[in-house]
Protein backbone atom coordinates (compact mmCIF):
# COMPACT_ATOMS: atom_id res chain seq x y z
CA UNK A 1 0.00 0.00 0.00
CA UNK A 2 1.50 3.41 -0.99
CA UNK A 3 1.34 6.00 1.82
CA UNK A 4 0.03 9.57 0.96
CA UNK A 5 2.80 12.14 0.79
CA UNK A 6 1.54 14.72 2.57
CA UNK A 7 2.20 18.52 1.73
CA UNK A 8 2.14 21.07 4.31
CA UNK A 9 2.89 24.68 4.10
CA UNK A 10 2.31 27.65 6.71
CA UNK A 11 1.40 30.85 5.92
CA UNK A 12 2.35 34.03 8.04
CA UNK A 13 3.60 37.18 9.24
CA UNK A 14 0.81 39.12 6.91
CA UNK A 15 -2.59 40.40 7.06
CA UNK A 16 -5.07 37.37 6.79
CA UNK A 17 -8.56 38.42 6.03
CA UNK A 18 -10.66 35.34 6.28
CA UNK A 19 -14.01 36.07 5.34
CA UNK A 20 -15.56 34.22 8.16
CA UNK A 21 -17.51 36.42 10.47
CA UNK A 22 -16.58 34.29 13.63
CA UNK A 23 -13.09 34.50 13.52
CA UNK A 24 -12.31 37.53 10.90
CA UNK A 25 -8.39 37.70 11.00
CA UNK A 26 -5.34 35.18 11.98
CA UNK A 27 -2.10 35.35 12.28
CA UNK A 28 -1.49 31.85 10.09
CA UNK A 29 -2.85 29.40 8.33
CA UNK A 30 -1.32 25.74 7.62
CA UNK A 31 -2.43 23.44 5.07
CA UNK A 32 -2.45 19.91 3.58
CA UNK A 33 -2.24 18.84 0.17
CA UNK A 34 -5.11 21.13 -1.52
CA UNK A 35 -7.23 21.96 2.38
CA UNK A 36 -7.07 24.00 4.89
CA UNK A 37 -5.53 22.40 7.87
CA UNK A 38 -5.13 24.56 10.56
CA UNK A 39 -6.09 28.38 11.29
CA UNK A 40 -5.38 30.78 13.89
CA UNK A 41 -1.95 31.81 16.38
CA UNK A 42 1.11 31.38 14.37
CA UNK A 43 2.22 29.23 17.15
CA UNK A 44 -0.99 27.23 17.61
CA UNK A 45 -0.35 26.29 13.91
CA UNK A 46 2.98 25.45 13.85
CA UNK A 47 2.33 22.72 16.22
CA UNK A 48 -0.52 21.50 14.28
CA UNK A 49 1.40 21.43 11.01
CA UNK A 50 3.98 19.46 13.17
CA UNK A 51 7.68 19.17 12.10
CA UNK A 52 7.41 19.10 8.64
CA UNK A 53 6.04 21.41 6.51
CA UNK A 54 6.90 24.18 4.46
CA UNK A 55 6.89 28.03 5.55
CA UNK A 56 5.96 30.90 3.10
CA UNK A 57 6.43 34.30 4.64
CA UNK A 58 3.37 36.69 3.09
CA UNK A 59 6.10 39.50 4.04
CA UNK A 60 3.38 42.06 5.48
CA UNK A 61 1.46 41.23 2.40
CA UNK A 62 -2.49 40.51 2.23
CA UNK A 63 -4.06 36.45 1.88
CA UNK A 64 -7.57 35.88 1.44
CA UNK A 65 -9.62 33.97 -0.05
CA UNK A 66 -9.38 33.27 -3.95
CA UNK A 67 -11.40 35.49 -5.91
CA UNK A 68 -14.88 33.72 -7.69
CA UNK A 69 -16.27 35.14 -10.71
CA UNK A 70 -19.91 34.36 -10.14
CA UNK A 71 -20.77 35.29 -13.71
CA UNK A 72 -18.42 34.56 -17.23
CA UNK A 73 -17.95 33.51 -20.81
CA UNK A 74 -14.74 31.67 -20.59
CA UNK A 75 -15.18 29.45 -24.28
CA UNK A 76 -16.60 33.34 -25.98
CA UNK A 77 -13.21 34.90 -24.47
CA UNK A 78 -10.88 32.14 -25.78
CA UNK A 79 -12.94 32.65 -29.19
CA UNK A 80 -12.13 36.22 -29.01
CA UNK A 81 -8.48 35.77 -28.86
CA UNK A 82 -8.94 33.60 -32.08
CA UNK A 83 -10.75 36.30 -33.89
CA UNK A 84 -10.74 39.98 -34.15
CA UNK A 85 -10.97 42.20 -31.48
CA UNK A 86 -12.41 45.52 -32.10
CA UNK A 87 -12.17 46.99 -28.17
CA UNK A 88 -9.80 49.84 -29.00
CA UNK A 89 -11.32 50.96 -31.99
CA UNK A 90 -12.66 54.58 -31.33
CA UNK A 91 -14.42 55.94 -34.97
CA UNK A 92 -16.19 54.32 -37.31
CA UNK A 93 -12.96 55.42 -39.70
CA UNK A 94 -11.26 53.49 -37.60
CA UNK A 95 -13.02 50.40 -37.87
CA UNK A 96 -13.15 50.53 -41.62
CA UNK A 97 -9.27 50.36 -41.74
CA UNK A 98 -9.02 47.64 -39.06
CA UNK A 99 -11.27 45.72 -41.01
CA UNK A 100 -9.37 46.48 -44.64
CA UNK A 101 -6.11 45.69 -42.94
CA UNK A 102 -7.26 42.37 -41.54
CA UNK A 103 -9.35 41.65 -44.60
CA UNK A 104 -5.52 41.89 -46.46
CA UNK A 105 -3.94 38.39 -44.14
CA UNK A 106 -7.15 36.45 -45.04
CA UNK A 107 -7.35 34.65 -48.66
CA UNK A 108 -10.40 35.99 -50.80
CA UNK A 109 -14.09 34.86 -49.22
CA UNK A 110 -12.56 33.51 -46.09
CA UNK A 111 -14.63 35.13 -43.08
CA UNK A 112 -13.78 38.09 -41.19
CA UNK A 113 -15.51 37.95 -37.28
CA UNK A 114 -14.80 40.68 -35.34
CA UNK A 115 -16.11 40.56 -31.08
CA UNK A 116 -16.08 43.63 -28.35
CA UNK A 117 -17.29 46.67 -30.72
CA UNK A 118 -17.77 49.76 -28.50
CA UNK A 119 -19.32 52.03 -30.29
CA UNK A 120 -20.48 54.04 -27.72
CA UNK A 121 -16.67 55.06 -27.01
CA UNK A 122 -16.73 56.13 -30.87
CA UNK A 123 -15.88 60.26 -31.57
CA UNK A 124 -19.10 60.09 -32.94
CA UNK A 125 -21.31 56.79 -31.13
CA UNK A 126 -22.96 54.99 -33.56
CA UNK A 127 -23.53 51.82 -34.92
CA UNK A 128 -21.77 50.76 -38.32
CA UNK A 129 -23.95 49.08 -41.13
CA UNK A 130 -23.70 47.09 -43.98
CA UNK A 131 -22.55 49.26 -46.35
CA UNK A 132 -19.75 50.36 -43.79
CA UNK A 133 -18.68 46.90 -43.96
CA UNK A 134 -19.31 45.95 -47.25
CA UNK A 135 -16.51 49.61 -47.77
CA UNK A 136 -14.31 47.56 -45.81
CA UNK A 137 -14.33 44.31 -47.73
CA UNK A 138 -16.47 43.33 -50.48
CA UNK A 139 -14.28 39.71 -50.91
CA UNK A 140 -15.00 38.98 -47.69
CA UNK A 141 -18.07 37.70 -45.47
CA UNK A 142 -17.58 40.84 -42.36
CA UNK A 143 -19.54 39.63 -39.12
CA UNK A 144 -19.00 41.88 -36.07
CA UNK A 145 -20.75 41.74 -32.62
CA UNK A 146 -20.76 44.69 -29.94
CA UNK A 147 -19.34 43.78 -26.56
CA UNK A 148 -22.18 43.03 -24.84
CA UNK A 149 -23.26 40.76 -27.08
CA UNK A 150 -26.69 41.38 -28.22
CA UNK A 151 -26.14 43.47 -31.57
CA UNK A 152 -24.53 42.18 -34.79
CA UNK A 153 -23.69 43.62 -38.36
CA UNK A 154 -22.68 42.00 -41.12
CA UNK A 155 -21.96 43.37 -44.97
CA UNK A 156 -23.74 41.62 -47.90
CA UNK A 157 -21.45 38.85 -48.13
CA UNK A 158 -22.30 37.93 -44.82
CA UNK A 159 -25.91 38.54 -45.14
CA UNK A 160 -25.83 35.99 -48.00
CA UNK A 161 -24.04 33.58 -46.28
CA UNK A 162 -26.60 33.32 -43.46
CA UNK A 163 -29.33 33.76 -46.21
CA UNK A 164 -31.21 36.76 -44.47
CA UNK A 165 -33.11 38.59 -47.24
CA UNK A 166 -34.95 41.83 -46.97
CA UNK A 167 -38.55 40.20 -47.17
CA UNK A 168 -37.28 38.39 -43.80
CA UNK A 169 -39.78 39.03 -41.13
CA UNK A 170 -38.52 39.43 -37.55
CA UNK A 171 -38.47 36.28 -35.37
CA UNK A 172 -40.11 36.63 -32.21
CA UNK A 173 -37.86 38.24 -29.72
CA UNK A 174 -35.39 39.51 -32.42
CA UNK A 175 -34.97 42.25 -34.56
CA UNK A 176 -33.44 42.32 -38.14
CA UNK A 177 -33.71 45.70 -39.05
CA UNK A 178 -34.08 47.82 -42.36
CA UNK A 179 -33.87 51.64 -43.19
CA UNK A 180 -37.28 53.17 -44.80
CA UNK A 181 -36.65 51.60 -48.43
CA UNK A 182 -36.92 48.13 -46.40
CA UNK A 183 -33.12 47.42 -47.02
CA UNK A 184 -31.21 45.33 -44.90
CA UNK A 185 -29.15 47.42 -42.74
CA UNK A 186 -27.33 44.62 -41.98
CA UNK A 187 -27.89 45.10 -38.05
CA UNK A 188 -29.41 42.25 -36.27
CA UNK A 189 -30.25 42.19 -32.35
CA UNK A 190 -30.75 39.52 -29.90
CA UNK A 191 -32.64 36.07 -31.49
CA UNK A 192 -32.00 37.18 -34.87
CA UNK A 193 -28.34 37.52 -33.74
CA UNK A 194 -28.98 34.21 -32.50
CA UNK A 195 -29.59 32.64 -35.97
CA UNK A 196 -27.38 34.51 -38.12
CA UNK A 197 -24.34 33.24 -35.25
CA UNK A 198 -25.60 29.50 -35.47
CA UNK A 199 -25.22 29.87 -39.78
CA UNK A 200 -21.86 31.68 -39.42
CA UNK A 201 -20.43 29.02 -36.49
CA UNK A 202 -19.59 26.31 -39.28
CA UNK A 203 -16.96 28.63 -40.62
CA UNK A 204 -14.83 29.77 -37.30
CA UNK A 205 -12.37 28.26 -35.94
CA UNK A 206 -13.17 25.31 -33.42
CA UNK A 207 -9.73 23.68 -34.28
CA UNK A 208 -9.70 21.67 -31.04
CA UNK A 209 -5.60 21.49 -30.97
CA UNK A 210 -5.62 25.52 -31.15
CA UNK A 211 -8.87 25.86 -28.41
CA UNK A 212 -6.79 24.11 -25.92
CA UNK A 213 -3.40 26.88 -26.27
CA UNK A 214 -6.02 29.19 -25.26
CA UNK A 215 -8.03 27.57 -23.27
CA UNK A 216 -4.31 27.55 -20.93
CA UNK A 217 -3.55 30.98 -21.64
CA UNK A 218 -7.17 32.27 -20.67
CA UNK A 219 -7.12 30.37 -17.35
CA UNK A 220 -3.49 31.51 -17.07
CA UNK A 221 -4.94 35.38 -17.53
CA UNK A 222 -7.73 34.45 -14.82
CA UNK A 223 -5.18 33.41 -12.25
CA UNK A 224 -3.27 36.62 -12.58
CA UNK A 225 -6.65 38.38 -11.86
CA UNK A 226 -6.55 35.98 -8.86
CA UNK A 227 -9.76 34.40 -9.86
CA UNK A 228 -9.42 30.68 -8.20
CA UNK A 229 -12.95 30.17 -9.18
CA UNK A 230 -15.78 31.13 -11.80
CA UNK A 231 -19.31 30.53 -12.83
CA UNK A 232 -18.88 29.86 -16.41
CA UNK A 233 -21.53 29.61 -18.86
CA UNK A 234 -21.33 27.10 -22.09
CA UNK A 235 -23.79 26.83 -24.96
CA UNK A 236 -25.21 23.12 -24.70
CA UNK A 237 -23.70 23.15 -28.54
CA UNK A 238 -19.88 23.87 -27.10
CA UNK A 239 -19.80 20.84 -24.84
CA UNK A 240 -17.37 18.91 -26.68
CA UNK A 241 -15.18 21.83 -26.83
CA UNK A 242 -15.25 22.37 -23.31
CA UNK A 243 -14.58 18.87 -22.42
CA UNK A 244 -11.46 18.99 -24.99
CA UNK A 245 -10.01 21.63 -22.65
CA UNK A 246 -11.01 20.54 -19.26
CA UNK A 247 -7.64 19.78 -18.63
CA UNK A 248 -5.84 22.79 -19.34
CA UNK A 249 -8.42 25.23 -16.84
CA UNK A 250 -6.62 25.79 -13.66
CA UNK A 251 -10.00 27.23 -11.76
CA UNK A 252 -12.74 25.07 -10.32
CA UNK A 253 -15.46 25.74 -12.95
CA UNK A 254 -18.98 25.76 -11.71
CA UNK A 255 -21.08 25.21 -15.07
CA UNK A 256 -24.25 27.21 -16.18
CA UNK A 257 -25.82 25.35 -19.37
CA UNK A 258 -27.37 27.64 -21.63
CA UNK A 259 -30.19 24.88 -23.79
CA UNK A 260 -33.47 24.63 -24.93
CA UNK A 261 -33.81 21.55 -23.70
CA UNK A 262 -33.68 21.62 -19.92
CA UNK A 263 -34.56 18.15 -19.38
CA UNK A 264 -31.19 17.22 -20.72
CA UNK A 265 -29.05 18.79 -17.74
CA UNK A 266 -29.90 15.56 -15.25
CA UNK A 267 -27.97 13.41 -18.39
CA UNK A 268 -24.52 15.93 -18.25
CA UNK A 269 -24.62 16.08 -14.63
CA UNK A 270 -21.84 13.63 -14.75
CA UNK A 271 -17.88 13.34 -15.42
CA UNK A 272 -16.23 14.82 -16.98
CA UNK A 273 -18.42 17.73 -16.73
CA UNK A 274 -19.33 17.06 -12.96
CA UNK A 275 -17.07 15.39 -10.67
CA UNK A 276 -20.18 14.41 -8.01
CA UNK A 277 -18.66 15.91 -4.91
CA UNK A 278 -19.28 18.72 -3.27
CA UNK A 279 -15.26 20.14 -3.28
CA UNK A 280 -15.06 18.89 -7.37
CA UNK A 281 -13.52 21.23 -9.65
CA UNK A 282 -16.01 20.64 -12.29
CA UNK A 283 -19.69 21.08 -11.63
CA UNK A 284 -22.85 21.29 -13.74
CA UNK A 285 -25.80 22.90 -11.61
CA UNK A 286 -27.55 25.95 -13.32
CA UNK A 287 -30.07 26.15 -16.26
CA UNK A 288 -29.10 29.48 -17.90
CA UNK A 289 -32.04 31.24 -19.67
CA UNK A 290 -32.70 34.86 -21.33
CA UNK A 291 -35.18 37.56 -20.82
CA UNK A 292 -34.16 40.58 -21.93
CA UNK A 293 -31.51 42.28 -23.79
CA UNK A 294 -29.14 45.15 -22.99
CA UNK A 295 -28.91 49.46 -22.15
CA UNK A 296 -26.61 48.99 -24.66
CA UNK A 297 -28.10 47.46 -27.66
CA UNK A 298 -31.44 49.32 -26.24
CA UNK A 299 -33.04 46.08 -26.09
CA UNK A 300 -33.45 46.02 -22.25
CA UNK A 301 -37.13 45.29 -21.48
CA UNK A 302 -37.98 48.70 -19.95
CA UNK A 303 -41.55 50.07 -18.49
CA UNK A 304 -40.79 53.58 -20.00
CA UNK A 305 -39.00 54.04 -23.69
CA UNK A 306 -34.87 54.93 -23.48
CA UNK A 307 -34.39 58.95 -23.22
CA UNK A 308 -32.34 58.72 -25.86
CA UNK A 309 -34.88 56.73 -28.07
CA UNK A 310 -38.39 57.59 -27.15
CA UNK A 311 -39.72 55.13 -30.14
CA UNK A 312 -38.49 52.41 -27.94
CA UNK A 313 -38.90 50.17 -24.49
CA UNK A 314 -37.08 47.47 -25.56
CA UNK A 315 -38.38 43.50 -25.40
CA UNK A 316 -38.15 40.30 -23.88
CA UNK A 317 -36.94 37.90 -26.47
CA UNK A 318 -38.62 34.83 -25.29
CA UNK A 319 -42.75 34.38 -24.26
CA UNK A 320 -43.19 33.98 -20.81
CA UNK A 321 -45.42 31.03 -20.83
CA UNK A 322 -41.96 29.50 -22.98
CA UNK A 323 -39.28 30.57 -20.09
CA UNK A 324 -41.69 29.17 -17.39
CA UNK A 325 -42.15 25.59 -19.01
CA UNK A 326 -38.08 25.18 -19.11
CA UNK A 327 -37.89 26.58 -15.29
CA UNK A 328 -40.49 24.10 -14.13
CA UNK A 329 -38.18 21.06 -15.73
CA UNK A 330 -35.06 22.48 -14.12
CA UNK A 331 -36.68 23.47 -10.85
CA UNK A 332 -38.48 20.05 -10.31
CA UNK A 333 -35.34 18.18 -11.59
CA UNK A 334 -33.35 19.62 -8.64
CA UNK A 335 -31.61 22.58 -10.36
CA UNK A 336 -30.37 26.18 -10.09
CA UNK A 337 -31.98 28.41 -12.56
CA UNK A 338 -30.17 31.67 -13.74
CA UNK A 339 -31.94 34.58 -15.92
CA UNK A 340 -30.31 36.96 -17.59
CA UNK A 341 -32.46 40.52 -17.13
CA UNK A 342 -31.38 44.14 -17.55
CA UNK A 343 -34.59 46.54 -17.57
CA UNK A 344 -36.98 47.40 -15.01
CA UNK A 345 -40.27 45.91 -16.94
CA UNK A 346 -37.86 42.80 -17.11
CA UNK A 347 -37.05 42.35 -13.91
CA UNK A 348 -40.29 42.26 -12.75
CA UNK A 349 -41.40 40.25 -15.33
CA UNK A 350 -38.94 37.86 -13.79
CA UNK A 351 -39.45 38.04 -10.17
CA UNK A 352 -43.39 37.33 -10.97
CA UNK A 353 -42.29 34.03 -12.87
CA UNK A 354 -39.95 32.90 -9.67
CA UNK A 355 -42.82 33.86 -7.53
CA UNK A 356 -45.33 31.17 -9.36
CA UNK A 357 -42.76 28.85 -9.49
CA UNK A 358 -42.17 29.04 -5.79
CA UNK A 359 -45.91 28.84 -5.17
CA UNK A 360 -46.52 26.31 -7.44
CA UNK A 361 -43.70 24.33 -6.58
CA UNK A 362 -42.37 24.64 -3.05
CA UNK A 363 -38.70 23.98 -2.99
CA UNK A 364 -36.13 24.47 0.15
CA UNK A 365 -32.79 26.28 -0.70
CA UNK A 366 -33.27 26.40 -4.73
CA UNK A 367 -30.73 29.76 -4.85
CA UNK A 368 -32.42 30.58 -7.97
CA UNK A 369 -30.48 33.92 -9.48
CA UNK A 370 -31.07 36.94 -11.21
CA UNK A 371 -28.23 37.61 -13.55
CA UNK A 372 -26.98 41.57 -14.04
CA UNK A 373 -30.19 42.47 -12.32
CA UNK A 374 -29.33 45.59 -13.02
CA UNK A 375 -32.55 48.08 -12.59
CA UNK A 376 -34.51 46.85 -9.22
CA UNK A 377 -37.33 48.77 -7.63
CA UNK A 378 -38.30 48.51 -4.11
CA UNK A 379 -40.92 46.10 -4.93
CA UNK A 380 -38.65 43.64 -6.95
CA UNK A 381 -36.10 44.28 -4.66
CA UNK A 382 -38.24 43.05 -1.38
CA UNK A 383 -39.67 40.08 -3.29
CA UNK A 384 -36.06 38.96 -4.24
CA UNK A 385 -35.67 38.74 -0.20
CA UNK A 386 -38.36 37.20 0.22
CA UNK A 387 -38.31 34.19 -2.07
CA UNK A 388 -34.70 34.05 -1.90
CA UNK A 389 -33.01 34.91 -5.15
CA UNK A 390 -29.77 35.65 -5.56
CA UNK A 391 -28.46 38.64 -7.06
CA UNK A 392 -26.07 37.90 -9.30
CA UNK A 393 -24.55 41.24 -10.48
CA UNK A 394 -21.63 42.96 -12.45
CA UNK A 395 -19.73 45.97 -11.23
CA UNK A 396 -17.77 46.20 -13.93
CA UNK A 397 -20.90 47.74 -15.84
CA UNK A 398 -20.46 50.90 -13.95
CA UNK A 399 -17.07 51.23 -14.65
CA UNK A 400 -18.44 50.84 -18.65
CA UNK A 401 -21.38 52.70 -18.49
CA UNK A 402 -21.52 55.18 -16.28
CA UNK A 403 -20.09 58.12 -18.60
CA UNK A 404 -23.53 57.60 -21.12
CA UNK A 405 -26.12 56.23 -18.64
CA UNK A 406 -27.77 58.53 -17.69
CA UNK A 407 -28.55 59.70 -21.05
CA UNK A 408 -29.75 56.68 -21.98
CA UNK A 409 -32.08 55.97 -18.98
CA UNK A 410 -32.34 59.19 -17.31
CA UNK A 411 -31.48 60.45 -14.12
CA UNK A 412 -34.05 59.05 -12.04
CA UNK A 413 -33.97 55.39 -13.33
CA UNK A 414 -30.58 55.62 -12.64
CA UNK A 415 -31.03 55.49 -9.02
CA UNK A 416 -32.81 52.27 -9.30
CA UNK A 417 -29.90 50.66 -11.38
CA UNK A 418 -27.25 48.48 -10.20
CA UNK A 419 -28.75 49.55 -6.47
CA UNK A 420 -26.42 47.34 -4.13
CA UNK A 421 -26.78 49.63 -1.04
CA UNK A 422 -30.50 49.06 -1.05
CA UNK A 423 -29.83 44.94 -1.87
CA UNK A 424 -27.42 44.57 0.55
CA UNK A 425 -29.65 46.45 3.80
CA UNK A 426 -32.62 44.38 2.16
CA UNK A 427 -30.55 41.09 2.98
CA UNK A 428 -30.35 40.10 -0.38
CA UNK A 429 -27.34 37.68 -1.15
CA UNK A 430 -25.55 39.74 -3.96
CA UNK A 431 -22.71 37.88 -5.81
CA UNK A 432 -19.94 39.36 -8.48
CA UNK A 433 -18.77 38.60 -11.56
CA UNK A 434 -17.68 40.07 -14.58
CA UNK A 435 -19.51 38.73 -17.69
CA UNK A 436 -16.33 38.58 -19.08
CA UNK A 437 -15.42 38.98 -22.13
CA UNK A 438 -18.36 42.00 -22.22
CA UNK A 439 -15.90 43.53 -19.37
CA UNK A 440 -12.52 42.67 -17.96
CA UNK A 441 -12.52 40.17 -15.45
CA UNK A 442 -10.08 41.78 -13.11
CA UNK A 443 -11.74 41.82 -9.62
CA UNK A 444 -9.87 44.99 -8.69
CA UNK A 445 -11.92 46.90 -10.79
CA UNK A 446 -14.92 45.80 -9.35
CA UNK A 447 -13.93 46.42 -6.64
CA UNK A 448 -13.68 49.38 -7.43
CA UNK A 449 -16.83 49.68 -8.71
CA UNK A 450 -18.53 48.51 -6.45
CA UNK A 451 -17.28 50.96 -3.35
CA UNK A 452 -17.07 53.87 -5.51
CA UNK A 453 -19.35 53.74 -8.44
CA UNK A 454 -17.12 56.23 -10.19
CA UNK A 455 -19.55 58.51 -8.33
CA UNK A 456 -22.94 57.38 -10.41
CA UNK A 457 -25.66 57.38 -7.68
CA UNK A 458 -22.92 57.49 -4.68
CA UNK A 459 -25.45 56.83 -2.00
CA UNK A 460 -25.83 53.15 -3.77
CA UNK A 461 -22.03 52.31 -2.90
CA UNK A 462 -21.18 49.39 -0.46
CA UNK A 463 -18.51 49.28 1.82
CA UNK A 464 -15.34 47.02 1.00
CA UNK A 465 -15.75 44.22 3.10
CA UNK A 466 -19.33 43.91 1.46
CA UNK A 467 -17.59 44.14 -1.96
CA UNK A 468 -15.48 41.38 -0.52
CA UNK A 469 -17.73 39.05 0.08
CA UNK A 470 -19.66 39.32 -3.12
CA UNK A 471 -16.43 38.00 -4.57
CA UNK A 472 -15.57 35.24 -2.08
CA UNK A 473 -18.05 33.64 0.28
CA UNK A 474 -21.55 35.11 -1.36
CA UNK A 475 -19.96 33.78 -4.79
CA UNK A 476 -19.40 30.07 -3.04
CA UNK A 477 -23.13 30.28 -1.39
CA UNK A 478 -24.33 31.39 -5.18
CA UNK A 479 -23.54 27.77 -5.86
CA UNK A 480 -24.28 25.85 -2.92
CA UNK A 481 -20.13 25.98 -2.44
CA UNK A 482 -19.76 28.00 0.97
CA UNK A 483 -19.09 24.24 2.98
CA UNK A 484 -15.70 24.29 0.49
CA UNK A 485 -14.65 27.75 -0.44
CA UNK A 486 -15.08 31.23 -0.01
CA UNK A 487 -13.86 31.53 3.53
CA UNK A 488 -11.08 30.72 5.04
CA UNK A 489 -11.70 27.80 7.52
CA UNK A 490 -10.13 24.13 8.74
CA UNK A 491 -11.44 22.00 5.83
CA UNK A 492 -11.77 24.11 3.14
CA UNK A 493 -10.24 24.24 -0.36
CA UNK A 494 -6.92 26.55 -0.19
CA UNK A 495 -7.61 28.54 -2.86
CA UNK A 496 -6.30 31.99 -1.72
CA UNK A 497 -5.13 35.12 -3.15
CA UNK A 498 -2.70 37.36 -2.09
CA UNK A 499 -2.19 41.54 -2.80
CA UNK A 500 0.17 43.86 -2.40
CA UNK A 501 -2.40 46.14 -0.55
CA UNK A 502 -4.90 45.40 2.74
CA UNK A 503 -8.08 46.11 0.69
CA UNK A 504 -9.74 47.15 4.25
CA UNK A 505 -7.18 49.94 5.09
CA UNK A 506 -6.52 51.63 1.53
CA UNK A 507 -8.16 54.98 0.64
CA UNK A 508 -11.08 54.89 -2.16
CA UNK A 509 -9.08 56.51 -4.42
CA UNK A 510 -6.73 53.99 -4.65
CA UNK A 511 -8.34 51.02 -4.71
CA UNK A 512 -6.93 50.22 -8.67
CA UNK A 513 -3.62 50.17 -7.67
CA UNK A 514 -3.84 47.22 -5.63
CA UNK A 515 -2.09 44.35 -7.40
CA UNK A 516 -2.23 40.51 -7.30
CA UNK A 517 1.15 38.92 -6.67
CA UNK A 518 0.28 35.17 -6.24
CA UNK A 519 -2.94 33.20 -6.58
CA UNK A 520 -3.17 29.44 -4.96
CA UNK A 521 -5.70 26.81 -6.28
CA UNK A 522 -6.36 23.71 -4.02
CA UNK A 523 -3.13 24.63 -2.21
CA UNK A 524 -1.01 24.80 -5.57
CA UNK A 525 0.73 28.62 -6.89
CA UNK A 526 -0.41 28.71 -10.12
CA UNK A 527 -0.08 32.34 -11.05
CA UNK A 528 3.20 34.78 -9.22
CA UNK A 529 3.98 38.06 -10.28
CA UNK A 530 7.51 38.46 -11.25
CA UNK A 531 9.83 41.18 -9.29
Amino acid sequence: MIEEILERKLFYNGYIITMNEYQPNVEAIGIQNEKIFSVGKLEEVKEDLGKIYGSIDLKGNTLLPGFIDCHMHPLAFMFLQLNLDLSNVKSLQELRIVLRNHAKEKPKGELIFGLNLREEEFDVPILPDRWDLDDASLNHPVFIIRYDGHIGIMNTRALELVEFQSGMQNPVGGEIRKNEKGELTGIVSENALYIARSKISKFLNSNYGVMQDVASRASEMFAMKGITSLHGIIQSTRIPIYKSIQDKILQNWYAFISTDKPKNLKRLKKLPLDGGKEDSKFKVGTLKLFLDGTFGAKTACMWEPFSDAPDSCGYCIVDEEEIYDKMKVAHNNGFQIAIHVIGDKGNRICMDLYKKLLREFPRENHRHRIEHASMLTKDVIKDMKDYGIIASCQPQFINSEYTWLEKRIGLDRCKYTYPYRSLTDSGVILASGSDCPVEDPDVILGLHALVTRNNLIPEECISMFEALKSYTINGAYAAFEEKVKGSIEVGKLADFVILDKNPLEIEKDKIKEIQVLETIIRGKTVYKKRK
